[in-house]
């Protein structure tokens, strides 16, 4: 896969997946313009690599600014990574309206925003990637409606903008990761959810947590010309979960 000479954007790049998908991308050839919410992450992935271009903004309040940023930073896109993200688990018949409307405005609206403003940035066709969950489809490890009914969105958002951007030579996928080891799911890896873990690891064909790479690996073959003729898919990556 060959990235020289292009311009990626990674939402959501400074931790967890997006952090191993900014990485990649640059260690590909890729110029990476990435964001990241918090001060911390970001001086971690450029001491990984100083060659990323980083900016800090809060989602979904910076959007403005964001869009400006990145206009600042390239006139052409090649590709963008929507890997934003944030989850509330809590029981539907007490889940709170303000952690709902943060989910659907951060995992959901936010990307949809960003990616029609930026829309003319795309000069010659690209490709676009959305991080879901295996939670869009099974809910079992913890309670989370709001966060199905955001993840579930992102399918049905995919699969509308995979033919309205068809015409733009435009290719738009998402991802399904299963049990990711990520700082937002590292309180799953606590002790004191041992049992709850095991019990879903024993769901999992290949027995184990993936890793952040691996995904980005994913994210990285969507993004490039290797995969010219995959549009509106929504692929699994969770060690077999969802054949259990």
């Amino acid at each position: 896969m060959d990235f020289l000479g292009k311009s990626i954007l990674v939402v959501g790049g400074s931790s967890g997946i997006g952090r191993a998908t900014s990485l990649l991308l640059d260690n590909l050839g890729a110029k990476v313009i990435a964001t990241g919410r918090t001060k911390k992450h970001i001086d971690e992935t450029l001491r990984l690599s100083a060659r990323i271009v980083l900016g800090q903004f809060n989602l979904p309040y910076d959007i403005n600014e964001l869009l400006n940023w990145v206009k600042e930073k390239t006139d052409s896109l090649n590709g963008i990574v929507f890997s934003q993200g944030v989850i509330f688990t809590e029981p539907f018949e007490t889940f709170r309206d303000h952690e709902l409307e943060s989910m659907w405005k951060i995992n959901v609206e936010s990307s949809f925003k960003i990616l029609r403003d930026l829309l003319p940035l795309f000069k010659n066709g690209g490709s676009v990637v959305f991080v879901s969950s295996i939670d869009a489809f099974f809910g079992e490890r913890e309670p989370s409606s709001g966060y199905a009914l955001t993840k579930s969105a992102i399918i049905g958002l995919t699969n509308a903008l995979a033919y309205e951007l068809g015409k733009y030579k435009i290719r738009v996928n998402s991802i399904l990761p299963g049990l990711i080891r990520t700082n937002m799911t590292e309180d799953f890896f606590k002790s004191e959810f041992d049992s709850v873990r095991e019990e879903f690891l024993r769901r999992v064909p290949l027995g184990r947590e993936g890793s952040p790479t691996e995904v980005a690996k994913l994210i990285t073959f969507l993004l490039s010309d290797d995969a010219s003729y995959i549009t509106g898919d929504s692929i699994f990556i969770d060690g077999g979960y969802h054949t259990a």
